[in-house]
Protein backbone atom coordinates (compact mmCIF):
# COMPACT_ATOMS: atom_id res chain seq x y z
CA UNK A 1 0.00 0.00 0.00
CA UNK A 2 1.33 3.44 -0.92
CA UNK A 3 1.84 6.16 1.63
CA UNK A 4 -0.65 8.96 1.09
CA UNK A 5 0.56 12.54 1.46
CA UNK A 6 -1.38 15.79 1.31
CA UNK A 7 0.95 18.29 -0.39
CA UNK A 8 -0.11 21.84 0.47
CA UNK A 9 1.50 24.67 -1.51
CA UNK A 10 -0.62 27.72 -0.66
CA UNK A 11 1.22 30.99 -0.11
CA UNK A 12 0.18 34.25 1.52
CA UNK A 13 3.56 35.93 1.10
CA UNK A 14 6.43 35.37 -1.29
CA UNK A 15 5.70 32.67 -3.88
CA UNK A 16 8.66 30.67 -5.15
CA UNK A 17 8.77 29.93 -8.87
CA UNK A 18 9.87 26.41 -7.90
CA UNK A 19 6.47 25.38 -6.52
CA UNK A 20 4.97 24.22 -9.80
CA UNK A 21 8.12 22.36 -10.97
CA UNK A 22 8.29 20.74 -7.52
CA UNK A 23 4.73 19.50 -7.87
CA UNK A 24 5.51 18.09 -11.31
CA UNK A 25 8.66 16.38 -9.98
CA UNK A 26 6.72 14.80 -7.11
CA UNK A 27 4.04 13.60 -9.53
CA UNK A 28 6.74 12.03 -11.69
CA UNK A 29 8.48 10.31 -8.76
CA UNK A 30 5.38 9.25 -6.82
CA UNK A 31 4.97 5.70 -8.10
CA UNK A 32 8.70 4.92 -7.95
CA UNK A 33 8.83 5.91 -4.27
CA UNK A 34 5.50 4.25 -3.43
CA UNK A 35 3.74 7.48 -2.51
CA UNK A 36 0.38 8.87 -3.56
CA UNK A 37 0.22 12.67 -3.42
CA UNK A 38 -2.87 14.84 -3.30
CA UNK A 39 -1.90 18.41 -4.21
CA UNK A 40 -3.90 21.39 -3.02
CA UNK A 41 -3.84 25.05 -2.15
CA UNK A 42 -7.30 24.86 -0.62
CA UNK A 43 -7.21 25.53 3.12
CA UNK A 44 -10.68 23.99 3.50
CA UNK A 45 -8.96 20.58 3.13
CA UNK A 46 -7.66 21.02 6.68
CA UNK A 47 -10.42 19.24 8.58
CA UNK A 48 -10.18 16.33 11.01
CA UNK A 49 -11.98 14.02 8.61
CA UNK A 50 -9.82 14.88 5.61
CA UNK A 51 -6.44 14.94 7.36
CA UNK A 52 -7.12 11.50 8.88
CA UNK A 53 -6.81 10.07 5.34
CA UNK A 54 -3.11 10.95 5.15
CA UNK A 55 0.11 9.41 6.38
CA UNK A 56 1.77 12.84 6.22
CA UNK A 57 1.12 16.50 5.49
CA UNK A 58 3.71 18.19 3.26
CA UNK A 59 4.10 21.97 3.39
CA UNK A 60 5.68 22.74 0.02
CA UNK A 61 7.29 26.19 -0.05
CA UNK A 62 4.49 27.88 1.86
CA UNK A 63 4.80 31.40 3.20
CA UNK A 64 2.68 33.63 5.36
CA UNK A 65 -0.50 32.78 7.24
CA UNK A 66 -1.83 30.03 5.00
CA UNK A 67 -4.43 28.47 7.31
CA UNK A 68 -7.31 29.96 9.27
CA UNK A 69 -7.91 29.05 12.92
CA UNK A 70 -10.09 26.08 11.95
CA UNK A 71 -7.38 24.64 9.71
CA UNK A 72 -4.66 25.23 12.30
CA UNK A 73 -6.72 23.45 14.96
CA UNK A 74 -7.33 20.46 12.68
CA UNK A 75 -3.62 20.27 11.82
CA UNK A 76 -2.68 20.41 15.49
CA UNK A 77 -5.11 17.59 16.33
CA UNK A 78 -3.71 15.53 13.42
CA UNK A 79 -0.17 15.99 14.76
CA UNK A 80 -1.25 15.33 18.36
CA UNK A 81 -2.46 11.85 17.42
CA UNK A 82 0.80 10.99 15.64
CA UNK A 83 0.37 12.47 12.18
CA UNK A 84 3.54 13.27 10.24
CA UNK A 85 4.64 16.68 9.00
CA UNK A 86 7.16 17.50 6.27
CA UNK A 87 8.20 21.09 5.61
CA UNK A 88 10.13 21.99 2.45
CA UNK A 89 12.24 25.13 2.01
CA UNK A 90 10.05 28.19 2.55
CA UNK A 91 7.75 26.23 4.89
CA UNK A 92 9.96 27.76 7.59
CA UNK A 93 8.37 31.10 6.69
CA UNK A 94 4.76 29.93 7.13
CA UNK A 95 2.38 30.24 10.07
CA UNK A 96 4.73 32.28 12.25
CA UNK A 97 1.73 32.98 14.50
CA UNK A 98 1.36 29.29 15.33
CA UNK A 99 3.70 27.93 18.05
CA UNK A 100 3.09 24.25 17.32
CA UNK A 101 4.21 24.77 13.72
CA UNK A 102 7.33 26.51 15.00
CA UNK A 103 8.13 23.35 16.96
CA UNK A 104 7.46 21.15 13.91
CA UNK A 105 9.65 23.30 11.66
CA UNK A 106 12.36 23.60 14.30
CA UNK A 107 13.25 27.21 13.48
CA UNK A 108 11.67 30.03 11.51
CA UNK A 109 13.31 31.61 8.47
CA UNK A 110 15.30 34.83 8.98
CA UNK A 111 16.87 35.68 5.61
CA UNK A 112 19.04 34.25 2.87
CA UNK A 113 21.84 35.63 0.72
CA UNK A 114 21.47 35.67 -3.07
CA UNK A 115 21.02 32.39 -4.88
CA UNK A 116 24.49 31.04 -5.58
CA UNK A 117 26.62 27.93 -5.71
CA UNK A 118 26.99 26.48 -2.22
CA UNK A 119 28.15 23.25 -0.63
CA UNK A 120 25.94 21.16 1.64
CA UNK A 121 27.44 18.57 3.98
CA UNK A 122 25.63 15.41 5.05
CA UNK A 123 26.14 14.99 8.80
CA UNK A 124 23.92 11.92 9.14
CA UNK A 125 23.96 9.48 6.21
CA UNK A 126 21.90 6.85 8.02
CA UNK A 127 18.53 8.61 7.72
CA UNK A 128 16.32 7.45 4.80
CA UNK A 129 16.25 10.98 3.38
CA UNK A 130 20.04 11.31 3.25
CA UNK A 131 21.46 7.82 2.76
CA UNK A 132 21.61 8.23 -1.05
CA UNK A 133 23.45 11.57 -0.87
CA UNK A 134 27.19 12.14 -1.25
CA UNK A 135 29.04 13.40 1.84
CA UNK A 136 29.34 16.86 0.24
CA UNK A 137 27.60 18.25 -2.79
CA UNK A 138 27.49 21.52 -4.65
CA UNK A 139 24.16 23.07 -5.49
CA UNK A 140 22.67 26.35 -6.62
CA UNK A 141 20.26 27.52 -3.93
CA UNK A 142 19.36 29.98 -1.20
CA UNK A 143 21.14 29.11 2.02
CA UNK A 144 18.54 29.91 4.64
CA UNK A 145 19.47 31.52 7.94
CA UNK A 146 17.12 30.89 10.83
CA UNK A 147 15.89 32.83 13.85
CA UNK A 148 17.03 30.15 16.28
CA UNK A 149 19.01 26.93 16.51
CA UNK A 150 16.62 24.07 15.72
CA UNK A 151 18.70 21.82 17.98
CA UNK A 152 17.33 23.86 20.91
CA UNK A 153 13.91 22.24 20.37
CA UNK A 154 15.35 18.78 19.87
CA UNK A 155 15.78 18.80 16.10
CA UNK A 156 18.21 16.32 14.64
CA UNK A 157 20.28 18.06 11.97
CA UNK A 158 20.93 15.94 8.88
CA UNK A 159 22.40 18.53 6.50
CA UNK A 160 24.54 21.60 7.09
CA UNK A 161 25.67 24.45 4.88
CA UNK A 162 29.39 24.94 4.39
CA UNK A 163 29.44 28.67 5.08
CA UNK A 164 32.91 29.01 3.51
CA UNK A 165 31.47 27.92 0.14
CA UNK A 166 29.28 30.98 -0.49
CA UNK A 167 29.03 34.69 0.22
CA UNK A 168 26.62 35.98 2.85
CA UNK A 169 26.92 39.75 3.28
CA UNK A 170 23.70 39.89 5.33
CA UNK A 171 23.52 40.89 8.97
CA UNK A 172 22.71 37.93 11.17
CA UNK A 173 20.53 39.00 14.07
CA UNK A 174 19.99 35.47 15.39
CA UNK A 175 22.15 32.49 16.25
CA UNK A 176 21.00 29.40 14.40
CA UNK A 177 23.87 27.30 15.73
CA UNK A 178 27.01 25.77 14.31
CA UNK A 179 27.38 24.04 12.00
CA UNK A 180 24.77 25.88 9.93
CA UNK A 181 21.59 23.71 9.91
CA UNK A 182 19.84 23.25 6.56
CA UNK A 183 18.06 19.88 6.71
CA UNK A 184 16.60 18.60 9.96
CA UNK A 185 13.79 16.70 11.55
CA UNK A 186 11.92 17.02 14.82
CA UNK A 187 10.35 14.11 16.65
CA UNK A 188 7.54 15.52 18.76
Amino acid sequence: MSARILAYSATAGYRHDSIEPSIEALKTKASSINVEFDFTEDKSKFTDENLAKYDAILFLNNSGIILDDTGKAALQRYLNVGGNFIGVHCASDALRDTPFIGRQIGAYFDYHPDIQDSVVDVVDNTHPSTKMLPAHWKLLDEMYNFQSDPRAVGAKVLLTADESSYSDPGERKFDHGTPHPIGKYVLD
